[in-house]
């Protein structure tokens, strides 16, 4: 069983920075500087992370989940660049069709487990470019653009 994610250390750069999301939507005076701010946390909000559409980390962010009984641990999340555990020791992360799942060198009845994920950069341009489309629905309120539900078919996290 897959324990639930907590957020413990956000990313510390936003995925489309405010004068990204200002130049995508045509914007060239400050006055709804705080609006489009908000859309852009909205939006990042929506697709990023455990509970996002994309079931993943966009940036680097640092998660953790606290895992009953003997490992090895799948988890929650994919894109896993290091991990750490409570019960100390040497760890195997393996990636497996399911996601990565974490071995401890010496058995223990329940760890919590730290780990950093975030997507590839080579992905992170596509996840750019899908908060913005969603930021522009947001802002005109028009429908999402077509190319966003591709997008965010081509970066969901999906268990198998």
């Amino acid at each position: 069983m897959t324990a639930i994610p907590v957020l413990v250390t956000p990313p510390s750069a936003p995925v489309v920075s405010l004068e990204d999301a200002k130049m995508h939507l045509r914007i060239d005076h400050a006055d709804q500087d705080a609006m489009i701010e908000g859309l852009v946390l909205a939006a990042t909000a929506h697709l990023d992370g455990w509970r996002g559409v994309l079931g993943r980390a966009i940036m680097p962010q640092v998660w953790q989940e606290t895992h009953v009984g003997p490992g090895p641990y799948l988890l929650a999340m994919p894109d896993v660049s290091e991990v750490s555990a409570s019960a100390g020791g040497v760890i195997r992360v393996e990636t497996t069709a399911l996601g990565p799942v974490v071995t401890l060198a010496e058995p223990v009845e329940g760890v919590t487990l730290s780990y950093t994920c975030g997507l590839p950069a080579a992905q992170r341009r596509l996840a750019e470019v899908a908060v913005k489309l969603y930021i522009a629905h947001l802002y005109d309120g028009s429908d999402p653009s077509p190319a966003f539900g591709v997008m965010v078919e081509a970066l969901r996290w999906r268990a198998v």
